[in-house]
This record gives structure tokens, sequence and C-alpha cells, in this order.
């Protein structure tokens, strides 16, 4: 069960499942046209993966990333992120459900849930200039299919898209991500990881996350270093001050009702414990200007 989220999630298709689940669009007109929302913190139900084609810099999860020309971010459903008002944004956006993938093939989706989507290491990869002319010829093809709608051309669409979240794949490869399916050590950190924030909203063991897993505490432990870099504890902390700072950007909710969300019994508990792992309260937080600060 996930903490209560107040913070703003926008949906795709989210009424008609008949839709293709997917869309492509001009990373720089879309921010224009939505400029008031995209530049605040906010969370998707669906995937996106954003092409910058100019240098400038993008927030994800209160991290800012200074980017060059060519740089591609995926952002998973569960992250928060915002676009820079002093940034080009130039470039292309892809939206996607699961749907859209896993219609066609269901061990497709997990494997980017995994290869891709998987919050570990960098968020994004940088694309050569052959890599920018692969990726180019690719989304034209899509943009093509969408707007004539030809026989088959979800199926086009499907093609193409699925060869762009290859290419990341070879990418992230490349820049030295781990194989997870090569290693069922990696994919057990991811399984942790996931476990950990479905259960955000209550405080467990490191024995209860291990038995749930089908593994053993000291296993756990020693993978977790391995591929997440951060003892199962620290990461089960990390894990629950990002949600609290998911939550807290809406400043329409309570500190109470985060405190909860979380599985604190007290709130001022709560206070206590956010300000010892961040240095700021949470009402501090909330006052804080995302766009120039970083945390």
């Amino acid at each position: 069960m996930q903490a209560s989220d107040n913070l703003k999630k926008y949906n795709l298709h989210h009424n008609d499942p008949a839709n293709l689940q997917f869309e492509v669009n001009n990373a720089f007109t879309y921010f224009q046209k939505n400029k008031d929302h995209a530049s605040i913190p906010h969370r998707h139900s669906f995937y996106q993966v954003i092409w910058f084609k100019k240098a400038g810099r993008h927030y994800v999860d209160y991290q800012t990333v200074n980017h060059p020309a060519n740089t591609v971010f995926f952002i998973n459903k569960t992250q928060v992120h915002y676009f820079c008002l002093d940034a080009p944004n130039e470039g292309f956006l892809f939206h996607f459900n699961d749907l859209f993938i896993a219609q066609k093939d269901r061990e497709l989706m997990n494997r980017f849930s995994l290869s891709i989507f998987n919050e570990v290491g960098n968020g994004y990869v940088t694309l050569s200039e052959e890599d920018a002319k692969k990726i180019a010829l690719l989304t034209s093809y899509i943009q093509t299919e969408i707007l004539t709608k030809e026989d088959y051309y979800k199926d086009q669409v499907f093609h193409f898209f699925q060869n762009i979240l290859f290419q990341i794949e070879r990418l992230r490869k490349k820049e030295g991500a781990v194989d997870l399916f090569k290693n069922p050590e990696h994919k057990l950190a991811i399984d942790f990881k996931n476990l950990v924030f479905n259960e955000i909203d209550q405080f467990h063991s490191i024995d209860y996350y291990a038995r749930k897993l089908g593994t053993s505490a000291k296993t756990l432990n020693e993978v977790a270093k391995e591929v997440l870099g951060n003892t199962p504890a620290t990461i089960i902390k990390e894990s629950r001050m990002l949600e609290a700072k998911r939550m807290l950007s809406n400043h329409k909710t309570s500190i109470k009702e985060v405190a909860y969300g979380l599985g604190f019994d007290d709130p001022t508990y709560f206070t206590k414990y956010f300000k010892k792992a961040t240095g700021y309260t949470p009402k501090a937080f909330q006052k804080l200007d995302f766009q120039n600060t970083e945390i």
C-alpha cells in the first residue's frame, strides 16, 4: 500500500483504453503550452522519455541535472520532475502507458521496466551525433504514422518506438549500467526497492523484506550494497524521505497528512526525522523555491 499522494499527477488516455496509450510531442511547444504546471513538481501515471536536443538543465526527484545537447531522460511513473524555466527545453517528449508495450509483448514491458526505468544509476543517456540521427529518423516515422493513421499505424508506432527504447538500453549498457537480466541478484535489488516503495507507509524490519523476497537478510544486505550502493536500512530511509519530499511538494498537503501517510504515529517525530535527514523542517521545505534550490 502506498502513501496517500496529493502531489499533482497527470494521466495519459486514462478514460479511453481503446486509445493508442502513446503520444509524442514537440518538447518546446508542449512546455510553452503547459508552463504553469510543467515547471512545478509533478508526476505522471505513465512513463516519459524526454530528448533534449539542446544543452540545459532538468530536475528529477530534487536533483539538478545540467545536461549537454542530445541528452535523453527516462522518467519512471513514481518520479517527480519539472522543467526549468531558464532552459531551452527543445526536443521531443514521448509518453506511454504500460499497456502500450504490454498489449504487444508483456515480457518486453517487464524488460524495459528493469533495464531503463529502474531508477538505478543515471536516469539519462547522452546521444552521439550518429545516435541522434537514428532517434530523429525513428521519431519522424512515428510522427508520420500518427498523423496519417493508415492501416496498421498502431503496430508501426509500436515498432519504431520499441527501437528507440532498445537504443536507450544499448547506450545505458555502454555507459556501465548493470545488466539486470544476466544477474538475478540485480533483479533482487530492484524488487527490494519496489517493495519498499509499495509499502512506504509501513515500518518493517530488514528480515521482513528478506522473507517477502525469498532471501536472507545477509544476502539482501550484500546485494543492496553491491547494486544500489547502500545498506537496506539506508535505502529504506532515503526512499521514505524522497516520498516525503514528493508529497510535501504539494503545498496543500498538511504536515500531519504526510506524516500519517508515511506510517509515522506522531507528526512531531516525523518533523524531527525529516529535519535530521534533510536539514529542513517539513514546513521550511514546502517554502523552498525548487527552481533555484538543490535538495
